[in-house]
């Protein structure tokens, strides 16, 4: 609320120039129901009335305008309007007493400021100046969300003001929360100090629909008027069965425009508190942000296949990232990702990433080419099945492309990279450059049929030592040269056709592609294979020259690649689909593939999608690879959700049989399931649960959560059990309950 500064300043610049003696050609009384317009009084003993103190001019608006001399005062009655500036008062009659210096506006008062808030009051009383007041039966609705209810307010020095018997909510919602709106905090006094920005309470109870669920001495909140102040956040309870009773508080500092700090500490019924802490700041043309934790506490680590409990030591981690950009064309950054042991992250719950990275880059962008060059370590917090992480040091590659249809009337491209993998002691490490040069064209025939055609020329270089050879055969040299060059052709041809059928099209569509290459020799042992171990295929990546990830193999040789992608689609975005491929080499010796990627005989095993989708409200996805040879599953994975508003449900099948010649030794097979109902307006219930069927067969996760979603509160209650290893720092029970409350900690309500 701001009378003072806002509706006090209207009445001060209409009434506080109006002397004893009113100069009459300035004054137009009318007795009848015409309204009376005074844009200004002025005394009778000076010059041409103009704007007092600087402001605009007033108009004022009533039915009747009198002044009583020997009372001293001015009295304006009558639907009463002053306006100046954006700013509107309105009362039934306004009062202007010369010898005290005292407005009174009485009678459905309502004051609307230039920023939006309004006020509603029974009386309102003005003096020193207009600098003080005291208002009775307040109502107060702020634009940027709030609403004050109070008996009685005080005013100040036009700075602080002082509600008695009070309320405050941000909620707005319907008439049935009128009177219990979702929260709501009651106080015996409630202080505005517009210069700080901040609400103060004193003995302050904060109500959930009209109950009382917290009671305080004090409290304090910024008034909304400004983006950022410094105070506390709104806290998150929970409960761990590792950490026990926890309750997160943090404070939030804002040092300055440029930058600001959270601090904060989680304590814990079980274990030492954790200290909690972020940095942020920015720069003309960069910025950054840091954020870390530190504790003292237990753990159990797995050491040889067997849990192992660890005596107390000191534990954290620390996140960052930076951005710097250097110009229009060059930019630079960093990213830093640490964690004192591997069960730390998932324990605390501040992270749930398997690698952690730690990167130093800089880039440059000049049209259709783009260059980067970094340096990257890595942490692997896997409690098994962890992966030989070197370090980059370093990696460049520069990417170059011409413009469409300037070139045979296709584009050309032309790509670099220059790699260093290092692993520090006698483990392999490996220096690799590379180039690539083609061309492309797209083509669309007059009947329909589209085609790409795509020519390349590739090399690539490298250099290893201490290579992984030497482990098994010490008598071999640990280190190797060795180059290879690699002419390519690709094309892919599809011929779609299209049948109107009453309000939907069917489309049938084979595809095509041919790819001719020289053959190399994949199974030279001066190549490594650091980065194309994963090969998986799928209907999104049959049709490509080269099926393997990562540079180190090559697909060579001829091959090709014939399917068929059939689908019904509605005019109101209903459709289903069906896609069936397969991958044939034309030489049935030297494949590269190892067993198990789908592809390691001369016919690939098959591999398909069907999808569809019904209304926006049920979608179906199911992904599918097929043995050539006995039709046998390999792989498949299954998507389904279903939405009848009140009622939600999605499911996930994943099943992979174990690659032979890969680090995936075991067979997969997982089902996720999850479901959400609406159990009222805005409240909702909702469930999850992990199972695997693999070797070590049982439930692996389960979740019960309920949302509370209003018009100006979210609640959130979630339980979490998770059934790993105890050394994974993630087996366990968490309970997890957050609030938020708009306009108080948590503006994206």
């Amino acid at each position: 609320m701001r009378f003072g500064k806002t509706s006090c300043l209207l009445v001060t610049t209409i009434l506080a120039a109006v002397p004893a003696t009113v100069r009459a050609q300035a004054l137009t009384v009318t007795d009848g129901p015409a309204p009376l317009k005074l844009t200004q009084l002025s005394r009778s003993d000076e010059a041409p009335p103009q704007p007092i103190g600087g402001e605009q001019p007033v108009d004022l608006v009533a039915e009747n305008l009198t002044h009583d001399e020997a009372g001293q005062t001015i009295t304006a009655a009558g639907h009463v309007t002053l306006k100046q500036a954006g700013r509107i008062l309105k009362a039934d009659q306004v009062i202007y007493n010369l010898a005290t210096d005292t407005v009174t506006a009485s009678g459905h008062v309502v004051f609307a400021d230039k920023g939006g808030d309004l006020h509603f009051a029974d009386t309102v009383t003005l003096k020193n100046q207009m600098k003080d007041g005291f208002v009775e039966g307040v109502r107060s609705y702020l634009a940027k969300g709030g609403r004050f209810n109070a008996e009685t307010g005080e005013r100040k020095d036009a700075r602080v003001t002082t509600m008695r018997d009070t309320s405050f909510t941000t909620c707005d919602c319907k008439a049935s929360y009128e009177d219990h709106p979702p929260w709501r905090i009651r106080a015996k006094e409630i202080k505005h100090d517009e210069s700080t920005h901040r609400v103060t309470y004193k003995n302050a109870t904060f109500d959930v629909f009209g109950a009382p669920v917290l009671w305080t001495p004090y409290f304090s909140h910024p008034d909304g008027q400004i983006k950022r102040k410094s105070g506390l956040l709104s806290p998150v309870l929970g409960y761990d069965s590792q950490l026990g009773a926890n309750i997160t508080q943090r404070y939030y500092w804002d040092i300055a425009p440029d930058k600001d700090a959270t601090l904060g500490v989680m304590a814990m019924t079980e274990e030492a508190p954790l200290a909690l802490g972020e940095y942020r700041q920015r720069f003309n043309k960069a910025e950054f942000k840091l954020n870390g934790s530190f504790t003292s506490s237990s753990r159990t680590d797995r050491v040889g296949g067997v849990n192992v409990r660890k005596d107390e030591e000191l534990r954290g981690h620390l996140f960052g990232r930076g951005r710097w950009d250097i110009n229009d064309k060059w930019r630079s950054g960093f990213k830093v990702q640490t964690a004192s042991d591997d069960q730390y992250l998932r324990q605390y719950d501040l992270s749930s990433e398997d690698v952690l990275e730690n990167e130093i880059y800089a880039e440059r962008f000049s049209g259709r080419n783009y260059a980067v060059a970094r340096a990257m370590a890595f942490q692997d917090v896997r409690i098994e099945d962890k992966a030989d992480q070197p370090n980059i040091l370093p990696e460049v590659v520069a990417s170059f492309r011409g413009e469409p249809n300037a070139t045979l009337g296709g584009r050309w491209d032309a790509d670099f990279s220059a790699l260093g993998l290092t692993r520090f002691g006698t483990e392999q490490d490996m220096n690799r450059a590379s180039g690539r040069v083609g061309w492309q064209r797209r083509m669309v025939a007059g009947f329909g049929m589209v085609t790409t055609a795509d020519a390349s020329v590739r090399g690539d270089v490298y250099q290893v030592t201490d290579r992984d050879i030497t482990n098994s055969d010490p008598g071999r040299d640990g280190n190797s040269h060795a180059a290879r060059f690699l002419p390519q052709g690709h094309v892919v041809t599809s011929m779609p056709f299209v049948k109107p059928v009453k309000n939907m099209q069917a489309i049938v569509e084979p595809v095509a592609a041919l790819t001719v290459s020289g053959n190399i020799d994949n199974e030279s042992e001066d190549v490594p294979n650091e980065d194309s171990q994963d090969v998986q295929i799928d209907s999104n990546s049959l049709f490509r020259a080269n099926r393997f990830p990562g540079y180190d193999r090559i697909e060579d040789r001829s091959h090709m690649e014939y399917g068929v992608r059939t689908g019904l689609y509605d005019n109101g975005g209903s459709y289903g689909s069906i896609f069936l491929g397969q991958s044939y080499r034309f030489n049935d010796d030297d494949n590269p593939f190892p067993r198990g990627s789908g592809l390691s005989r001369q016919a690939s095993d098959y591999v398909g999608e069907i999808a569809g989708a019904v209304d926006n409200r049920y979608n179906l996805n199911y992904r599918f690879q097929l043995a050539s040879d006995t039709f046998s599953s390999q792989r498949h994975e299954v998507e389904a959700n279903a939405n009848w508003d009140r009622l939600q449900l999605g499911g996930r099948y994943f099943y992979a049989k174990a690659l032979e010649d890969t680090d995936i030794e075991e067979t997969r097979e997982q089902l996720e399931s999850n479901a959400t109902i609406k159990v009222a307006q805005d409240w909702k219930m909702r469930t999850g649960a992990l199972y695997d069927f693999g070797e070590n067969q049982g439930l692996r996760k389960a979740i019960l959560g309920a949302d509370y979603t209003g018009c100006c509160m979210v609640m959130s209650l979630t339980a979490t059990r998770n059934l790993t290893t105890e050394s994974s720092g993630d087996s366990g029970t968490d309970i997890i309950f957050r609030i938020g409350l708009k306009g108080l900690g948590d503006d994206a309500i």
